[in-house]
């Protein structure tokens, strides 16, 4: 399993062009998005939101949007990750959430002192984070079953959010991953050796 894992992380990369003629199973999307529901958030919390866009149309809009950047229109699936916005202890979700877990008054007093004290700006920092864990758990799934992928923040992001329709009092949006498969090579992999970048304590 360790060998799997390492061989999914080098063959994920920033894939940049899709080839249009290959199209990812129902059975494939549906293992990439489990990731992202399985994968773990502060408190549990499960902030993130996942629109598949299918709508050819609509694609074509964000890509006037995204720099015009060829992934957009080009992968198989694209998908909008967005983080959910109302996240004090008060909230409707936050507290359906805390009956969903059981959580004890003790929690539930510790995320209203953790939480209800930020500004808005910080809480949707906050809530972001979360989906970024999600986002980088589904890119190593589909690439653990040959699926490329590319995170994607480089576009309007006040544009996006009305192309897709989305309901901005409570939802915004995080990143946009495309998913399918890699038309050029792969290009090498440039990272840090450990030695540069982890210190012992």
């Amino acid at each position: 399993m360790r060998n799997d894992f390492e061989a999914a992380m080098h063959f994920r990369h920033a894939c940049k062009l899709f080839d249009e003629t290959k199209a990812m199973s129902q059975e494939d999307l549906n293992f990439i998005l489990e990731a992202g529901r399985l994968s773990p958030s502060s408190f549990g919390m499960e902030q993130w939101h996942f629109f598949v866009i299918r709508d050819k149309a609509m694609r074509e809009e964000i890509k006037k949007v995204a720099w015009n950047q060829a992934q957009v229109t080009t992968a198989s699936e694209l998908i909008a990750i967005v983080y959910k916005k109302q996240v004090r202890s008060s909230d409707a979700y936050i507290q359906s959430e805390f009956d969903k877990f059981h959580y004890p008054d003790g929690v539930r007093g510790m995320y209203k002192q953790f939480i209800d004290p930020r500004e808005d700006a910080a809480l949707e920092s906050w809530s972001a984070k979360q989906v970024y864990i999600a986002a980088g758990n589904m890119m190593t799934a589909g690439a653990s079953i040959g699926i490329d992928s590319c995170p994607m923040e480089g576009f309007d992001k006040d544009s996006v959010e009305k192309i897709i329709g989305l309901e901005t009092e409570k939802y915004a949006l995080a990143l946009l991953v495309p998913f399918g498969y890699r038309v050029n090579e792969q290009p090498p992999l440039h990272r840090s050796e450990l030695s540069e970048i982890v210190s012992y304590l």
